[in-house]
């Protein structure tokens, strides 16, 4: 059952989802799809029903349209953030806000954005689905450490060479399952260039895979 606007009264067990869209076609047709795979979906209109939501029910996920009216998505984006922390949030944004959602990704505050209109909705869910990941390995670390309290806690390894920006950026992308070509579309960037950024990435966390590198990441603590 879709949960609508009024009542987020959500199941255990399953997803939980927070859509937010200004346009209700929009909204009907992702809360349906998602509805169908099985998660918990809530709805909200504005970002202003989307915080109502936020105090009454936690999301694992929320996927929110970046122009909206009153409170936008980038706005919202900032202020979930501080209310639930370790919930993940994707923006769907038209072209003309492609530079701001890069901008979010950038600053670690949104996990992903997706272009409007979205062309397949299987790879919305592929992205849900590896930000509800990214939350249960970070939730998971976090539960480890407390379990370790009084006792020590073994300091990550330090790298030999520290990662430029543009190279955490491709490797944050990377991580999330992006291929050499997405990260190229999504950072603006040629394909030659992530490549040639990615061999230096290899090389500096001593790796030769991308399977290596993300676990690479978790044992320096870069994901």
């Amino acid at each position: 059952m879709v949960v609508t606007s009024s009542t987020p009264t959500l199941k255990t067990g399953r997803p939980r989802l927070l859509l937010v869209d200004d346009d209700p076609v929009v909204l009907d047709l992702l809360a349906t799809w998602f509805t169908r795979r099985g998660y918990d979906v809530c709805k909200a209109s504005n970002g202003i029903k989307a915080l109502a939501h936020s105090r009454e029910a936690t999301f694992d996920v929320v996927v929110t349209d970046l122009d909206m009216p009153g409170l936008d998505g980038l706005q919202l984006l900032g202020v979930y953030k501080e209310l639930a922390p370790e919930t993940e949030v994707i923006i769907l944004s038209g072209r003309g806000n492609m530079e701001t959602a890069i901008a979010a990704l950038r600053e670690g505050r949104a996990f992903d954005f997706l272009i409007k209109p979205v062309d397949s909705l299987s790879q919305l869910e592929g992205t849900v689905t590896r930000a509800l990941a990214r939350r249960a390995t970070l939730l998971a670390s976090r539960m480890a450490g407390a379990a370790s309290v009084g006792g020590a806690i073994e300091p990550r390894p330090a790298l030999h060479e520290p990662l430029t920006q543009r190279e955490l950026e491709i490797l944050a992308l990377l991580v999330n399952g992006l291929d050499n070509r997405q990260i190229a579309d999504h950072l603006f960037l040629s394909w030659k260039t992530v490549k040639n950024n990615l061999t230096r990435v290899y090389e500096k966390l001593q790796v030769t895979n991308r399977t290596q590198a993300v676990l690479a990441c978790q044992r320096h603590g870069l994901i």
